[in-house]
């Protein structure tokens, strides 16, 4: 198991599209990958998880990765997790 605190950088929080690209980027993956605040515990790779979690520009997220491939899998949460996500 990998995990690593990440902040939610992009502009507008996590809707929907950001969401989807956070949950695509996740389901290349066989570990399981968990986003976690001190009231929630998300499956990064189920959409509905990642959107209900309402996350802000800003907001502290816990990633936790455990599987086969974990250490990429936490590599790309760290990238994706960083960047701008809105469709320009």
């Amino acid at each position: 198991m990998v995990q690593a605190e990440l902040t939610v950088e992009n502009p507008e929080g996590i809707h929907l599209g950001p969401a989807n690209k956070i949950t695509n980027v996740a389901g290349q993956f066989k570990s399981e990958i968990h986003l976690k605040t001190e009231y929630m515990d998300m499956n990064a790779k189920s959409i509905i998880s990642v959107v209900s979690a309402t996350f802000r520009r800003g907001d502290k997220v816990l990633c936790v990765c455990q599987g086969p491939d974990e250490e990429e899998a936490l590599k790309a949460m760290k990238q994706i997790m960083s960047q701008n996500l809105e469709d320009d």
